[in-house]
C-alpha cells in the first residue's frame, strides 16, 4: 500500500510541475459512514477514514474538473441493538480515484458529480463475535466503479468542507452464486453505499 501511495504522489507531483500554470492541488481528509446494500443489514453504521490528494483545473468562471486519489475504508456493520449474531460484517479498504465535474453554484457553494473507479486493497468479513463466514460466499471484486455526487462549502478561499455520496454501479462480489445464511445470494447482489464528510485544503 505504501508503494501505491508513493507512486501516486510522484505521478501527481510530476503532473503539477508539467502544467503548473494550469493545474492546482490540495489535500483532503475526513470520515466515512457506509453500508452494503444486499447484506440483510440496513444503516450507515460502519465508520471509516478517507484521505488523500487532489488536483483541479478551472474550465471557466463557473466550472472545473477535479481528480482525487483517496484511501477509503468502507463496509458494513450491524446495529448494536441487533441480536442476530450470524450476520456478516464487512471491512474493506480501497484506493478511490474520483473523476469529478464541479459546478460553482456560488463562490462559497459547489456541486460535484462524477465517477469513482476503485481498487480493492484488502477485505474481510466476520460476525459480531469475530467468527469467519461459513461456506464460501462469493469473493470480493478487485476493481469496481461507483457514482459520486455531493456539495462543497468554502468557508475561506483555501478551506472547504464536503459531503459526498457514492454507490457502486455493479456488485462488489464476483464468482458463482452461493447459498449461505439460509438465503440465496446472487453474485450481483451487494453494493457499497457510503457517505463521506471531508475537510479540503487548496495549496
Amino acid at each position: 500500500m505504501k508503494k501505491i501511495f508513493l507512486l501516486a504522489i510522484v505521478v501527481i507531483g510530476f503532473s503539477i510541475n508539467l502544467k503548473a500554470q494550469e493545474f492546482k492541488a490540495g489535500l483532503v481528509i475526513g470520515g466515512v459512514a457506509s453500508q452494503v446494500d444486499g447484506d440483510r443489514m440496513a444503516g450507515f453504521y460502519k465508520a471509516g477514514f478517507t484521505g488523500g490528494l487532489f488536483v483541479y483545473r478551472d474550465l471557466n468562471k463557473v466550472s472545473r474538473i477535479q481528480g482525487e486519489l483517496l484511501y477509503t475504508m468502507k463496509g458494513s456493520r450491524t446495529n448494536s441493538k441487533n441480536s442476530d449474531y450470524s450476520l456478516y460484517q464487512i471491512s474493506a479498504d480501497y484506493i478511490d480515484i474520483n473523476l469529478l465535474y464541479i459546478y460553482k453554484l456560488f463562490d462559497w457553494l459547489n456541486f460535484r458529480i462524477g465517477l469513482t473507479p476503485n481498487v480493492l486493497i484488502s477485505a474481510k468479513e466476520e460476525t459480531q463475535t469475530g467468527l469467519l463466514p461459513l461456506g464460501n460466499p462469493p469473493a470480493f471484486r478487485r476493481f469496481g466503479v461507483s457514482t459520486v455526487a455531493g456539495l462543497s462549502y468554502y468557508f475561506t478561499k483555501k478551506f472547504s468542507i464536503t459531503w459526498s455520496y457514492n454507490y457502486s454501479l455493479y456488485s462488489i462480489r464476483s464468482g458463482n452464486a452461493e447459498i449461505y445464511d439460509l438465503s440465496f445470494k446472487e453474485q450481483n447482489s451487494q453494493h457499497h453505499s457510503y457517505m463521506s464528510f471531508t475537510l479540503g485544503y487548496r495549496f
